[in-house]
């Protein structure tokens, strides 16, 4: 076991012995975390202001099927019945440091082999949707950042910087290391009530502006309500459960519209929940089904765990997101995975701008 931790589940872990500050033993600790190639995440709520560790004393691959495990689940994009999880055996929690300052600010720099593959595949979504095979579908495409800065540093900022994101750092042998700050809540379960939102549409955010969302980005939050109610009518037929008005959601530098449910789960388990609903519209498209053959067909990479989903379980509660503006951490490189959703009324031009906002959520951070 790493020095610092002990094996009481949520004892509060302090970094600060007398003499010295709070931010340098965070980081002494993270150089830990990271030289013992065992499994580990860190992790911060929304909302909140307490980070999570969970660690392994050893590399074994835990895999669960029915999300009963006490642990912190991480999921991929492709459908699947065993998710990979880290037990909660060793969990500790403190206070969240306070940031470093930066000396630059990298952009989203624009890559004309990115761009142009960006453009083909939004192009050819609006063919495949003006042909009727689909309505809607969230096409994605990869980001590669040189990265020469202090990750844990990167990491404090972005803990600092979206306090109503889930925030993250997850490091495992058999999966790699990723890092995210998602606004997206797939399912939240505790005492029994279960809450989920039909997220979509995009904005830049304006300081004292009113958003004025288009009739694209209405109609493409609508179709992730739309599938969530039809998926929770199957689950609880005679439930009548409906969603929210629909506001606008802040994450960063972006706005979302957004409508939220909430219910009962009775009878239902949790993993049948997450079967379900997982890939939502916001992630694949509308119908679910040829969206994900679209994806599959016109997509050269992987999107692996972009786009899955993650977060603490146990047998009376969960907190999982959907793992969105996230990136793969190397030594050297970040490779962010960014995405839009598609409609009939998407414009090329405006689909890339959103794509370099989305990665700049991170870059403008770390």
């Amino acid at each position: 076991m790493l020095k610092g931790f002990t094996k009481i589940q949520f004892t509060v872990c302090n970094f600060a012995p007398a003499g010295m500050k709070n931010e340098n033993n965070f980081y002494d600790l993270f150089a830990q975390l990271n030289g013992a190639d065992r499994p580990f995440v860190l992790y911060r709520l929304p909302k909140t202001k307490t980070l999570f560790c969970v660690q392994q004393e050893n590399d074994r691959y835990h895999v669960s099927t029915s999300l009963k495990e006490e642990g912190f689940v991480f999921a991929p994009f492709t459908r699947t019945n065993q998710f990979n999880y880290i037990p909660n055996h060793n969990v500790a929690k403190f206070d969240i440091p306070e940031p470093k300052a930066r000396t630059n600010t990298p952009t989203a720099i624009e890559i004309k082999e990115q761009k142009t593959y960006y453009n083909d595949l939004v192009a050819n979504a609006i063919t495949a949707i003006g042909k009727g095979a689909i309505q809607k579908v969230v096409v994605s495409r990869l980001h590669k950042q040189a990265f020469k800065h202090n990750i844990a540093e990167s990491f404090v900022r972005i803990l600092n910087t979206y306090p109503n994101a889930m925030v993250y750092y997850w490091s495992h042998p058999q999966t790699g290391t990723w890092m995210g700050a998602t606004p997206e809540t797939l399912l939240n379960l505790k005492g029994g009530k279960c809450k989920t939102m039909a997220l979509a549409g995009t904005l830049a955010y304006e300081d004292n502006k009113h958003p004025k969302w288009s009739s694209k980005e209405v109609k493409e939050q609508q179709m992730v309500t739309d599938f969530i109610k039809k998926q929770l009518d199957v689950l609880y037929p005679n439930e009548a459960i409906k969603p929210s008005k629909v506001y606008t959601k802040r994450a960063g530098n972006l706005l979302h519209r957004c409508a939220d449910f909430e219910f009962n789960i009775n009878e239902v388990t949790l993993v049948d929940l997450v079967q379900s609903l997982h890939p939502t519209p916001a992630v694949s498209g509308v119908p679910v089904s040829k969206s994900l053959e679209f994806i599959k067909g016109y997509e050269t990479h992987e999107r692996k765990y972009y786009a899955g989903f993650l977060g603490p379980i146990n047998k009376e509660a969960a907190n999982i997101y959907v793992n969105l503006r996230c990136a793969f951490v190397e030594k050297s490189q970040l490779t962010l995975y960014v995405g839009g959703g598609i409609t009939s009324e998407s414009n090329i031009v405006a689909e890339w701008e959103e794509s370099q906002r989305k990665a700049e959520t991170l870059l403008n951070v770390i």
